[in-house]
């Protein structure tokens, strides 16, 4: 949200608004990708002990 309070009361320059949107695109899919890799460990942990489930009436 840091971005978003800046650029909130700021007129950017139309280069500088393409850097902060490319800076930002960049940073998304660096999360993103780290998002899969623990969503990937989660699911490896997960699949390693096999819960049964319960019905309760």
């Amino acid at each position: 949200m840091g971005f978003i309070k800046f650029t909130k009361k700021t007129s950017l320059s139309a280069e500088d608004r393409k850097a902060l949107q490319d800076l930002l695109n960049f940073e998304k899919d660096k999360l993103q990708l780290a998002l899969k890799d623990v969503e990937d460990s989660l699911k490896a942990l997960r699949g390693s002990k096999k819960k049964k489930k319960s019905k309760k009436k």
